[in-house]
């Protein structure tokens, strides 16, 4: 099972001493380099992955100990067996747990980012794109956006996985993939956000059929 957790950024200080206590000072040392919004947004998804880990598998000690793998792809040092991934975007911090290897994805839906589909997304999804009515086109793209992203942080190949090498099809349900990189399956979820519309979310498990994930969306 995959749940994933959102934050509103504001309701986290960064400065919070009782905030601070609850993450590890490594990991503090880690977050402290970051400069402007970035910085509160990483504490945020950060005593998020605190609070879910205890909440889905209260058996890991805390502070977590965290290390980044050669993709970049985050891991609990002493429990292979837990995943997580976390991200951030504007006024929100999500973070996903679930007992496969996961990616999750937040994005906020701003105009005019539709270049980003012509330079880097798979030449079947602009023309995907292409084909849809103007009104229809933003949406389509933000989905694919948050889906392709949370499936590299899934397989924990990161960048080192062009976004133009695999492709998602929106017009199935729930949305396929296909990767000649990855022989591995994956199942992708569009999440609703109902706490704020302005944002698309996803979630990428491994494995074939994957349960519809859960989403706890706290104060």
């Amino acid at each position: 099972m995959t749940v994933i957790y959102a934050i509103p950024v504001a309701s986290v200080n960064p400065d919070d001493p009782t905030v601070r206590s609850l993450i590890s000072p490594d990991r503090l040392e880690l977050l402290d380099r970051r400069a402007g919004p970035g910085r509160a947004q990483s504490v945020a998804a950060t005593l998020l992955l605190e609070y879910a880990i205890a909440r889905r598998f209260p058996f890991v000690p805390h502070p977590l100990a965290i290390s980044v793998a050669e993709g970049g792809k985050p891991h609990l040092v002493a429990q292979p067996g837990v995943h997580f991934s976390l991200s951030h975007a504007g006024a929100w911090a999500v973070c996903a747990v679930s007992d496969q290897p996961v990616g999750v994805d937040i994005e906020r839906r701003e105009p005019g980012r539709r270049d980003i589909a012509e330079r880097f997304f798979h030449k079947e999804e602009t023309r995907y794109l292409n084909s849809l009515v103007p009104y229809r086109r933003e949406d389509a793209f933000y989905s694919l956006w948050v889906l392709k992203e949370a499936f590299v942080k899934a397989t924990g190949h990161g960048l080192s996985l062009p976004l133009r090498s695999f492709c998602v099809n929106l017009r199935a349900d729930p949305p396929t993939l296909s990767c000649e990189e990855v022989d591995r399956p994956y199942s992708l979820a569009l999440v609703p956000f109902p706490a704020d519309l302005a944002y698309r979310l996803a979630v990428c498990t491994e494995g074939a059929d994957a349960e519809e994930p859960l989403l706890e969306i706290l104060n």
